[in-house]
């Protein structure tokens, strides 16, 4: 395996379409995927009430995770994020981080947050800020047959 370079991290996130929020809730490990964007120095997402806001405000320090998987190559990508959430309560990064979401996921086909899906968007959304505090990555690097490489069972 290799490790992946602060950049190399970063470009995972901003290409990635899926994120892993890993924390605890009620006491015990809770992940759920997400749609997200990056800032460079933040992961900004968008939740309704329920799980999700609940647990980030009983105890906002998160993980984030991203990956990417070749299945031709048997070659992967990781990176993990540690941060403290909050929610943002300034209208205008929360309207810019939606505006965002919006062109990120505009050319999915059915995605609820594209334009063209005849959805509309969900009211009230909270935004959810998880500064990059810590960012770790990691590759399968080379050395390995395709068929053993980590990964690939």
């Amino acid at each position: 395996m290799n490790q992946l370079t602060k950049q190399q991290a970063l470009d995972l996130l901003d290409r990635e379409p899926v994120a892993h929020l890993g924390m605890i809730v009620d006491g015990e490990p809770y992940v759920c995927p997400m749609s997200f964007v990056v800032d460079g120095e933040h992961i900004l997402f968008r939740t309704m009430a329920g799980k999700k806001l609940e647990g980030i405000k009983a105890n906002p320090k998160v993980c984030i995770e991203v990956s990417s998987f070749d299945a031709e190559s048997g070659d992967w990508q990781s990176v993990i994020v540690q941060g403290t959430a909050r929610i943002v309560d300034d209208v205008s990064t929360g309207q810019k981080t939606i505006a965002q979401l919006f062109s990120k996921y505009d050319k999915v086909m059915g995605s609820p947050l594209s334009v063209g899906s005849g959805l509309m968007p969900l009211a009230d959304p909270y935004v959810i800020e998880v500064p990059i505090e810590r960012i770790s990555g990691m590759s399968s690097g080379g050395g390995f047959h395709t068929r053993t490489k980590p990964g690939r069972l």
